[in-house]
């Protein structure tokens, strides 16, 4: 039976995970850095398990240790929720703590909140980052939720996940003065604005290229910003694949056009994921309306 945890313990436990050094969370809770590390240790003697690798540096938290922070953070988060609504504080919000991968987060954050009437009663704390930052930012408890693509690693019992969508991935150019593609497969080289090696848009383009001997993509800018790369298309500055949810306008002002190629269109599916650890209200209540949201891209 779990005695004499303090709640005082578990925001020190937050804020040392924050920063991962016991001299700046001590400063933090305007305690002393002993009186900190005696209080983790009573904690982790509470609960019977290390919450933090001390052999580590900076500090990690443990297998366990990932799964507690969530539990910590919902149950501090729901605590404080509800004493400010038997305070009476009408403008008390709850928080969502989201990390999404770059290229998503502009199509899906407005897509949510254009669908959740009281979205204002909320706080929601979006991070966008790269796809593999996601990934570790939910394995490590340090978020509610991450929209990202498929991943091979969340699919197990540890964590949920809901396929928001399935998207393309288009080769695309800018047209030229005369309304025509800018670059084509006709020219003896073509530049190739391309995503970084290691993320999952890169990944996808590098296997095709490879599997189809496309030796005449010449790769002279990289990015892990979906984004970025599709301003420099638009520049003029060469071709890229880019999701269809981000070029739907500029498909439809000759801003882009796709470049025909056979079987260069690429297949990513989108998901919602989360830990199976009971989240607080507010996060329990996002992820039932999220997953009768219509996704369909217009």
């Amino acid at each position: 039976m779990i005695q004499n945890i303090e709640l005082k313990w578990l925001y020190d436990l937050i804020v040392l995970e924050k920063y991962r050094n016991f001299t700046v969370a001590s400063d933090i809770r305007n305690i002393s850095q002993s009186s900190l590390s005696r209080r983790i240790q009573a904690l982790e003697n509470s609960l019977g398990f290390e919450v933090f690798d001390r052999e580590t540096s900076p500090l990690q938290l443990t297998e366990q240790g990932k799964l507690f922070i969530l539990h910590a953070r919902n149950l501090l988060d729901d605590f404080e929720f509800n004493i400010d609504q038997i305070k009476g504080d009408n403008h008390v919000r709850s928080k969502v703590t989201i990390a999404s991968a770059h290229s998503l987060a502009g199509y899906i954050f407005p897509k949510i909140l254009g669908n959740l009437k009281n979205y204002q009663e909320k706080i929601f704390h979006v991070e966008a980052i790269n796809v593999n930052e996601t990934v570790d930012s939910l394995k490590n408890g340090q978020c509610d939720f991450i929209a990202s693509f498929y991943d091979d690693d969340l699919m197990n019992p540890q964590f949920l996940c809901h396929k928001l969508f399935s998207a393309k991935l288009y080769l695309v150019t800018t047209p030229n003065h005369l309304g025509r593609p800018k670059f084509s497969l006709e020219d003896t080289s073509i530049p190739l604005m391309n995503y970084t090696d290691d993320s999952y848009m890169g990944k996808k383009v590098n296997k095709f290229l490879q599997d189809h001997h496309s030796d005449k993509f010449e790769t002279n800018f990289v990015s892990s910003m979906s984004l970025l790369l599709k301003d420099m298309i638009k520049g003029g500055y060469g071709v890229g694949w880019l999701p269809d949810y981000s070029i739907q306008d500029e498909l439809k002002q000759n801003q882009l056009m796709i470049v025909p190629m056979k079987e260069s269109v690429l297949s990513v599916d989108i998901y919602l994921y989360r830990s199976s650890v009971r989240l607080n209200a507010t996060s329990e209540g996002l992820w039932n309306f999220v997953k009768a949201i219509d996704w369909t891209i217009a």
